[in-house]
């Protein structure tokens, strides 16, 4: 049985290697909720923890080619989710700023040159993300646009809506959900990574 475990393993990371996004879907999925649990560990914080997992799985994405000589790639993608963050806390003792990262919308989602390519695929990121928030329910819809677009804390929105902190947590991981959802069936894995990076 393990055998045939580890074959469907080999198997999955070769086709992620040729580029194949549902296999690497499948890997996010699979691996998603340990990587979290590793960051989430470590920082103590729920939107960074997000942001390492993000991080983490995007180098992962960059270096696939290599995939097909990993021989335990379990213990291989918790190597780079340790390097990333030691990296993060030794960027964090030089900072007299509290936060680790930088603002995320800047980050992730403005160009990284004047390139006109590089202008239009962003401009594409926007507009799907854009789509993906119109189809949300109203009440996630309300407190996504708060906490997102207007920087309201998580208390803050709650006030605002007359919704328990509880609540509100629940409409944003909601709104997340299907928001990542949404980019990955429009844009493929890859691109929706980096959005839901972006949003953070």
């Amino acid at each position: 049985m393990s055998e045939r475990k580890e074959e469907i393993g080999r198997g999955l990371l070769q086709a992620v290697a040729e580029g194949d996004e549902k296999a690497f879907s499948g890997i996010f999925h699979h691996y998603r909720n340990k990587v979290y649990a590793i960051a989430f560990k470590v920082t103590g914080s729920e939107a960074i923890a997000e942001e390492v997992l993000l991080d983490v799985f995007l180098k992962v994405w960059l270096k696939r080619e290599q995939l097909p000589q990993v021989a335990h790639f379990s213990a291989w993608l918790f190597t780079i989710t340790r390097n990333h963050l030691f990296n993060l806390l030794k960027q964090a003792a030089h900072r007299t700023q509290p936060a680790l990262l930088a603002d995320s919308e800047e980050y992730a989602l403005c160009p990284a040159s004047d390139n006109p390519a590089a202008i239009l695929q962003e401009k594409e990121y926007r507009k799907v993300l854009q789509q993906a928030v119109d189809r949300l329910p109203p009440q996630q819809k309300k407190v996504y646009r708060l906490i997102k677009e207007h920087g309201l804390k998580r208390e803050e929105a709650a006030v605002e809506l007359n919704l328990s902190p509880e609540t509100v947590k629940r409409h944003l991981s909601d709104a997340m959900q299907f928001i990542r959802v949404y980019c990955v069936s429009h844009l493929g894995t890859w691109a929706a990574l980096t959005i839901v990076k972006g949003i953070l």
